[in-house]
């Protein structure tokens, strides 16, 4: 259970950073004279979703279960 726990943690920290990125690097995709790599947007789009998908699958259960 832990170990799903610190998955699903890392994760989360993954696609915030690689979302951070991603969010920094749009912007100059429509500035005229940048040298941005499409495939560096690229790659940290595909980072984004594969943490999202991570996260997604790492969740831990909520499950409610009243044990009275």
């Amino acid at each position: 259970m832990m170990k799903k726990t610190w998955m699903f943690v890392m994760s989360l920290v993954g696609m915030a950073i690689s979302a951070a990125v991603l969010i920094l690097l749009i912007p100059s995709l429509f500035r005229s004279g940048e040298q941005v790599s499409l495939w560096a947007v690229g790659a940290f789009a595909f980072l984004t979703v594969a943490f999202a998908v991570g996260m997604l699958y790492w969740r831990p259960s909520t499950s409610t279960s009243d044990s009275r």
